[in-house]
Order: C-alpha cells, then structure tokens, then sequence
C-alpha cells in the first residue's frame, strides 16, 4: 500500500537504461524532452510573413485576427467596447472562440479567450483597418496586436512559386450582394489610389453629388438639365443622398440613400450591375461635365478613374433608441421607393421590371406614369408608391392625394388639351398579383354621354351592372369594406370639372335575375373607348407598344405640357 504503480517502476526503469546506454541529458523518450519550437533564425517569422502577404492579397479575407486578451483579466474588453472601438473602421461584427471543453470533465472552461476576429463588409476595410493602426491597438488600457486572419488556405500552397504554375486560381471577391442588402439604403465607396489623401472628404462629396446628379438624370429622362420641369433633389426628398466618412485619413466612405430602390437605381446606372463594382467610363464622363460645373470646389474628376461601389449593410438600429435616428438625418419612414416592394411587380419602383423612363411626375404617396401601349400621346396612370392590391380611392392614406393628382390631370385636360378626362380603375386581384392603378384617358371634348351609354350597354353583356353613385360622399366614405374589390369610372360630362360616378362591387349578384357573378374584363375601360371610337387596335395594349425611344420623347412632351 501506497507504492508505486507497476506501470512507473517500468518507466523509470526503461530511463535507467536509456541513460546507461548513452542516452544524455538529450532524453530518449517525449517526455524528457523540451518542445522546441522552430525558430531558429527566420523560420516560423518568414512562414507567417507569407502568409500575411498571402492574406493581404486575398480578397475574400474580410476579417482580422485580434491577440491579447488574456491581458485583461477583468474581462471588461466585451463585445459591446470592441465593436465600439473597430466600428469607425467599418467593423461589422466581433467573433469570439468556442468556450474550451475539458476532455475529462466535459465541461466548458471558464478561462477568457485570448483573441478574438474581427469581421469587416469588405476586404478594403479590413485592409484598411490593419494599415491605420499599423497591427496594434490599446483599447481600456490593454495592448493588443492585430494581423490578418487565417483563411484557412494550406501553407504548402502559399509556399508554391508563381513558376510552378500550380497557384490556386484567384478567389471570388467576397462582395455583398443586392439579395444580401435588400433593406439596405447604403453603398460603400472607395475612392482609388490617384487621389490624395488631402482630397478625400472633397472627393466624397464630390461622389454625393454626383451620385444625387446621377438619380435625377434617370428621373428626367428627356427634359434638359436647365430645364424649370426639371425634378430635382432640392425639391424631391426621395432623391437626396448624404454621405458618411468614418476618418478623414481613410479613402473610403458610405453614401446613404433615402431608400433601397434609390441606392439601386444609382447602383445600376454607375456601374451596370445591380451587385456595384467599379463606376463605368462613360459615366465618368458625366462626371467630368458635373466637375466643371462644381468648379468652384473641384476642377477634374479624370482621378476617379477606378471608384468603386458596392452594397453596404448600414445601420439597422432603430430610430426608438432613445429617439435617436441612425438614418443620417433621412425621414426613412416616408418612403418614395419602399423596401418591401415586389420585385416582379410593374409598377414597384424598387422593381427591375418597372420602366422608370415612363414617370412623368412624383408626389409623397404616388406617381403619375405613361402605360405600356398608351390609347393616346396623353394617357396617364395615377400609381400608389407602395405595393398593395386595396383600392386607390378607397385607401384613406392615398385618397386625398390621389383626388388632388385627378384634378391636377382634369385640369390639364381641359385648359391644355381642350378635352375631358375618362377616369376608371379595375381593382380586383388577378392571378399574378394586382399594384392598384388609376387610368386616366383625355377624350374629345363632349364624348362623354357616348361613352357612357357605350360602357352600360358592355357591362350588361360581361354580365355585371354598373351602378351610379348619386351620394357627394368619396368613396372611402361610402362604404368601409371594399375587400372584394370593384370597378370604379368617372364619365366626364363636358363644360368643366363635373362627371357622373358609376360603381360595380366584385361580386355584387343583386341585379342579376340568376344571381351569378359577373365578370369585368381586364381591359374593359380600353374597350369601351375601343367601340365608341371604332379602333379596335387600342382595346389592348400590346397592340398599341412603342419603342423606347418613342415612349421616351412622348413622356418627355407629356411632363412638359403638365407643368404649363
């Protein structure tokens, strides 16, 4: 009892006799002998020199590796005070090791970790990041050393000389899509090496406005630039942009847009992709033409050759954080191109679908447009901005304005065109969705009772009835559930402002004598203007398309003789 173990007496004899057998304090056996590290001379230094060169150059490395904090036994360097510290930089989130599980006791140990990673959007932040502190960083009175992360890529082959040829192939830029960002209102900016440190924050501003410039020319498609119909971003909120520069040393920044749709129209014009990259030469060119008129604070943009763009997560803090807005001084909640907006929907701004070049004006809650394949060079559509199949003129948010737009139209009609405005709307769900729209068709002056009795007669053989609505009271007020949908018309009568009002409730059996549901057609407004002035081509609209160039010069007209 209390002797050593069978198994020690073997080893201390099985040392006994290495020794005697000239073994030397060299040790025979792992456990006499010293680890020894390699390094001697330049070893291990000159493997991980290669492999931070190696990092440096590998754009998908988007993060650093951060050593030291076991140096804080008070644990107070937390993930909060990190990202505090890295978030100037562009740190977009901090990643600490697994907790160690004792293979004996299986249990997790309680020991701090001593490093940490830290993650950026971009492979230029954290490249970035890396240069201005020159790899280290005291943060709560802590030093701490910062290099690149591992990515994991085998040493053997960042060892392999380019002549060998057998190099792995270049990785993927590890960018931020536009599906990653899709309630993002930020892009990242990056301006190349040829401009000076002492320019940066000109520079970027330079690159708001242009990027502000660059959202009005699609807006205007068509209208010159001196032009009073001209929209631009000093009297539309929804076409501002404001920029944000982490450091003035740094050479890139963030452009923050009143919306997604806003940063993606100009993501798109710039750079010809809807993922960013570098700005294309002809847009350049605009540049250039801004340049010279912004003389004042810039005489040539030929050293943006190589400006980039890309998606940006941006803030996602809510503006109820002790009121304060995250949003850079942008009312984000009143949106002109809303985040959530379908992406396969016509009439969605934020749509790639959607033909902006047919817009003829903005307001805050809706747009008015040209159709695809127009009755006429005057046809217009009063559009809701945000997605929804509930009606216009039913919808207590929208029906003020949208009243206001009608009128500004009618008005037109009359005094401009020196005819009389046909009003209707179809809402009523199809198989593909419905964004709720309001026709608008200017007709010959006194066409009215004609279409009218034109209108009646068609119903009747759709099989529905069009009902007149006698009451003042706008529709919204007339009833408070219009779920079902319906079809709504406003027959001018000549001589001004009047018109007669006829309503259909989807699904309303009351005049039918075998109660069945009738059918409203979804070109019937065309068909009934299609009989009345017997052209048979304009009772749908894809007989009436144009090219692009055409649809152009004629919402370029149509926005022209709307602001007389």
């Amino acid at each position: 009892v209390g002797g050593m173990s069978e198994a020690h007496a073997r080893r201390l004899a099985q040392e006994d006799a290495a020794n005697a057998l000239g073994g030397g304090n060299d040790g025979a056996f792992r456990w006499q002998q010293t680890r020894k590290r390699g390094r001697d001379g330049q070893g291990n230094d000159d493997d991980d020199a290669k492999r931070q060169a190696f990092e440096e150059d590998n754009p998908d490395n988007c993060s650093l590796f951060l050593h030291g904090l076991h140096r804080d036994p008070s644990m107070a360097l937390t993930t909060d005070v990190l990202m505090d510290a890295f978030r100037p930089f562009g740190c977009v989130g901090i990643r600490f090791p697994r907790p160690k599980v004792d293979q004996y006791r299986h249990h997790q140990q309680n020991s701090p970790p001593s490093y940490a990673f830290v993650d950026f959007a971009t492979h230029e932040e954290a490249s970035q990041c890396l240069a201005n502190l020159k790899g280290e960083a005291v943060i709560r009175n802590v030093m701490l050393s910062l290099k690149w992360s591992s990515s994991g890529v085998n040493k053997r082959r960042i060892q392999q000389q380019p002549h060998m040829g057998i190099l792995p192939p270049p990785p993927r830029r590890n960018r931020l899509t536009e599906s990653e960002c899709a309630e993002s209102t930020t892009l990242f900016l990056r301006l190349p090496p040829t401009v000076d440190s002492s320019s940066y924050e000109k520079e970027m501003e330079f690159m708001r406005l242009f990027a502000q410039r660059t959202m009005e020319d699609e807006l205007n498609v068509g209208v010159a630039a001196d032009s009073a119909d001209r929209i631009t971003a000093a009297d539309e909120p929804a076409l501002r942009v404001q920029v944000r520069q982490p450091n003035a040393e740094m050479n890139y920044g963030f452009l923050t847009f009143a919306s997604h749709a806003a940063a993606l129209t100009t993501l798109v014009s710039l750079t010809g992709h809807e993922d960013g990259g570098a700005v294309s030469d002809a847009k350049l060119e605009t540049a250039k033409m801004l340049a010279v008129e912004e003389s004042e604070t810039k005489a040539d943009a030929s050293n943006l050759n190589g400006v980039t763009l890309y998606w940006a997560r941006g803030s996602q803090k809510s503006a109820e954080n002790n009121g304060k807005s995250e949003n850079y001084g942008l009312n984000l909640n009143k949106r002109h191109f809303p985040p959530d907006s379908r992406t396969d929907c016509w009439f969605c701004l934020a749509s790639p679908t959607c033909e902006k070049h047919l817009i003829v004006t903005v307001f805050d809650e809706c747009y008015v447009a040209m159709p695809k394949g127009a009755v006429n060079e005057f046809h217009s559509l009063i559009v809701p901005v945000e997605h929804g199949g509930d009606g216009a003129f039913v919808t207590k948010k929208l029906a003020p304005e949208m009243e206001t737009v009608k009128s500004k139209l009618r008005t037109h009609a009359r005094t401009v065109l020196q005819k009389d405005l046909f009003v209707f709307e179809r809402c009523i769900q199809t198989k593909g969705g419905y964004h709720t729209h309001v026709q608008c068709i200017p007709v010959e002056a006194g066409s009215g009772p004609e279409i009218q009795s034109k209108m009646l007669e068609m119903s009747v053989r759709s099989g529905f009835q069009l009902r007149e609505i006698t009451s003042e009271l706008s529709l919204n007020a007339l009833e408070e559930d219009w779920s079902e949908g319906y079809f709504y018309v406003e027959i001018p009568l000549g001589g001004g402002d009047e018109y007669r009002r006829f309503i259909y409730r989807a699904g309303d059996t009351s005049g039918d004598e075998q109660g069945s549901r009738g059918h409203v057609p979804l070109q019937f407004g065309r068909e009934v203007l299609a009989e009345v002035l017997n052209k048979p081509e304009i009772g749908h609209w894809k007989a009436c398309v144009v090219s692009r160039e055409k649809e152009e010069e004629l919402t370029a007209s149509f926005r022209t003789s709307l602001a007389l």
